[in-house]
């Protein structure tokens, strides 16, 4: 796999859905933001994962966009994406792996390339 692009990460984050639903996934699965009401714990302090069910009450966005946007910033390698167990719907969380490696590749890169 690829390294993640900062680039790229930025440009999936231009769209103002895009934002919306990237931050309440931040919030939800933070733990920083334990009492989010989002999500479902994994257990033993571990990171949540948020449906797109919690995630459409806290935005008011309809399910389609939140599917649509999370699928972009999937691809754009900010999300991790988990699958419930029967397939019906998919939760998500911040790919803060993806997130360190970029802004660390960005900030070796000069400005002016």
């Amino acid at each position: 796999m690829t390294e993640p692009d900062a680039r790229a990460m930025i440009a999936a984050l231009t769209e103002p859905d895009a934002l919306v639903v990237f931050a309440a996934i931040t919030v939800a699965t933070s733990n920083a933001c334990r009492d989010a009401e989002m999500g479902y714990p994994t257990g033993g302090g571990g990171v949540n994962w948020v449906t797109p069910f919690g995630l459409q009450k806290r935005t008011g966005l309809s399910q389609d966009t939140i599917e649509r946007t999370a699928s972009r910033l999937e691809q754009a390698r900010l999300l991790k994406t988990q699958d419930n167990d029967s397939g019906r719907y998919t939760s998500w969380r911040i790919d803060e792996a993806a997130l360190t490696t970029a802004a660390a590749a960005a900030a070796e890169t000069p400005l002016n390339r």
